[in-house]
């Protein structure tokens, strides 16, 4: 198989990441990149892998019900244990028949996007390393990806196990500092690593359908778990605060303004519990709340605010595509790289700023005209073409 090849002999392409995470901007990621392979090849067949096994949406983890408070205490190597042996138990008993099956006759494998090259654990690098034992002899191309700089010696090994078996023909990350950390860990040569921004920033296209024609709140607050925020990032001094203190406080200012507050999540179940916590409140009727359970209704309750506060990198992206205002608070890398990359940097602020700087950040967006799209369009016709080029 060749570069360029047409649409007619390209008949099934494969998607590998995690579009049924239960943080659904992993699935507006992977539906997005659905889309824009579509639109190059409309007659092929697109299909999605899930690496972490899972078959569709609500699936249990092992960050549900009370497991992530134990698990976030153990020692590092301890919980690397536990996730490789997780991984390696569901490779043997269900993935790799599941898993050899979708890839025996695809034409094509996309892994990506998201942040899939990171090392929490062991947990991204031992899926990818047990799936690329499926992949030889398949045409790979690695796409839009997020590259860490903090890597285990593990974490590190399994990765490269992956390149060596998978051999992907194309290698693009979604940002520069990406693909720094990918030449600079996996000595991949960095003038062969393109960089292509997030296949989300097209989301305002592939979920054109669900777009929500009335703006019936003026202000979302995407809840999350800082303590969950701050176990993954990549900053060292990181520490968080009381989440559901930090954000209700937040939402009670503005609505002492007037202001019509929804509180979400993106899904994942302990930011989910966070949003329990705040809605359990006295007072908590003055505001809206919801949690999407697919990437649809995420993308349908982003597109029904006037703004939003998030900390979360894919609500932020969301908001952007469908050109809504988004406040963004700052804990990984990944966040403020995206903030550079669209010039919005002076809407970041830091994991938990005083609220009376994030309540004036909100009101001076709400009392502006339309944000400019030019920047917008720019970045959807790149990432298109970069992603088109790719594959």
């Amino acid at each position: 198989m060749v570069h360029g090849e047409t649409g007619s002999t390209m008949k099934k392409i494969l998607i590998c990441a995690v579009p049924f995470s239960d943080n659904l901007g992993d699935g507006v990621i992977a539906a997005s990149l659905a889309h824009i392979a579509g639109l190059k090849y409309p007659q092929a067949n697109i299909e999605f892998l899930d690496i972490a096994g899972r078959v569709g949406f609500q699936e249990e983890n092992l960050r549900g019900g009370g497991a992530f408070e134990v698990f976030a205490k153990l020692p590092s190597v301890l919980r690397s244990l536990i996730v490789f042996l997780y991984c390696l138990k569901g490779y043997f008993l269900a993935w790799r028949k599941n898993w050899k099956a979708a890839v025996s006759d695809a034409d094509l494998v996309v892994i990506g996007g998201g942040q899939l090259f990171c090392d929490v654990a062991l947990n991204f690098p031992a899926k990818l390393y047990f799936l690329s034992r499926l992949l030889r002899g398949k045409r790979v191309v690695i796409v839009s990806v997020g590259v860490t700089a903090k890597w285990s010696f593990w974490g590190r090994f399994l990765v490269k196990r992956f390149i060596k078996n998978a051999r992907p023909v194309f290698y693009a990350t979604r940002d520069k500092e990406s693909a720094s950390n990918l030449h600079t860990h996996f000595r991949i040569p960095r003038g062969s690593i393109r960089v292509v921004p997030d296949p989300a920033l097209v989301c305002a296209d592939a979920f054109s359908e669900e777009l929500s024609p009335e703006k019936n709140w003026d202000i979302g607050i995407c809840v999350s778990s800082l303590d969950a925020l701050v176990m993954n990032s990549e900053y060292a001094n990181s520490n968080s605060t009381q989440s559901a203190r930090f954000f209700s406080t937040l939402a009670e200012a503005l609505n002492a303004q007037g202001k019509r507050v929804l509180y979400f999540t993106n899904g994942a179940s302990e930011d989910n519990k966070v949003l329990s916590e705040i809605s359990s409140e006295a007072g908590a009727l003055k505001s809206g709340f919801l949690v999407p359970r697919h990437p649809d209704e995420l993308v349908s309750l982003i597109s029904a605010c006037s703004c939003i506060v998030a900390h979360r990198l894919h609500a932020n992206i969301v908001a952007y595509s469908l050109n809504i205002p988004s406040i963004g608070m700052n804990w990984d890398k990944k966040v403020e790289s995206f903030f550079e990359l669209t010039k919005r940097k002076r809407y970041l602020f830091d994991l938990s700023p005083r609220v009376e700087k994030l309540e004036a950040s909100v009101l001076g967006v709400l009392s502006e005209k339309t944000p400019d799209r030019q920047t917008l369009d720019l970045l959807r016709r790149e990432v298109v073409a970069g992603i088109h080029a790719l594959i």
